[in-house]
């Protein structure tokens, strides 16, 4: 109990600093390189026949590991921007140039440290710092889920088909064994043109892993000691890549298949 009210202090106390800084760039240079989500609504999550296809596709031996998915449900979005690439290497290290602090977990090692690689070894509250610093926000699962997937309920940000030479994840077909410059998988565009939404690593979501409206499934990882992270690595097979997917992750963490990018508001 100690440790959590600790680990709460800490976020709270970093909220307040961060809450200070200035932020780096203008309404127009945050919006650089950044997507237009519509306003409207689409599908998030899935059906039992979504969950069944994806069980039987990939010979999963229990439902279970995707019902925390259902029920799928018609959610309304106001329109949103989303970074068209997650937050690269350099992008954070400029970050750190202006906010001194730790430095990635893994920014020696030279399988993840390349200036166009997706940052990684960053925890929940890096991320969230970072986007405030950049004028930005962290998405939430919902926005996230809609950039990914568009309107049509599609399974993969390029369709339904399972497809490794589509995005950076595991398996024979992959050219790259750990992480891949950002934006290299063309065909792993989102219906909005947004970049590897599918693969290369994990992305932080603003919200804790909490059960949908009208969920039957029960986990007694619920509540508030998880983040939702989304769209599978390269560490992830081809079932872990959907849009759908809800990962979760322990905050404070860092991993070196899990990285980020940022929304804002329209």
């Amino acid at each position: 109990m100690k440790i959590k009210i600790a680990i709460g202090m800490t976020a709270v106390l970093l909220g307040i600093f961060f809450s200070f800084l200035p932020r780096a760039v203008s309404a127009s240079v945050a919006n650089s390189d950044m997507v237009l989500i519509p306003q409207g609504p689409f599908t998030r999550g899935s059906t039992e026949q979504d969950i069944q296809w994806v069980a039987e596709k990939f010979l999963s031996e229990t439902l279970d590991w995707y019902r925390d998915e259902t029920p799928a449900q018609k959610i309304a979005l106001k329109a949103f921007y989303i970074d068209k690439y997650e937050v690269t290497n350099a992008q954070f290290l400029k970050f750190r140039e202006a906010v001194p602090g730790r430095q990635p977990k893994f920014m020696d090692e030279p399988r993840f440290n390349k200036p166009r690689y997706p940052v990684v070894g960053i925890d929940w509250q890096e991320a969230t710092d970072y986007c405030h610093w950049a004028g930005k926000r962290l998405p939430t699962e919902t926005e996230w889920e809609k950039a990914a997937r568009g309107t049509d309920a599609r399974y993969y940000p390029w369709g339904n088909e399972p497809d490794n030479t589509k995005s950076n994840v595991r398996g024979l077909e992959d050219e790259n064994r750990y992480t891949a410059p950002v934006g290299d998988y063309e065909e792993s565009k989102s219906p909005f043109g947004v970049y590897d939404l599918a693969g290369n690593v994990w992305e932080w979501t603003s919200d804790w892993y909490q059960p949908y409206a009208d969920n039957k499934y029960e986990s007694d990882l619920y509540g508030t000691t998880l983040k939702v992270i989304k769209g599978g690595s390269w560490h992830s097979n081809m079932d872990l890549a959907r849009s759908a997917i809800r990962g979760k992750a322990i905050p404070y963490q860092p991993q070196n298949y899990i990285g980020f990018r940022c929304a804002r508001d329209s």
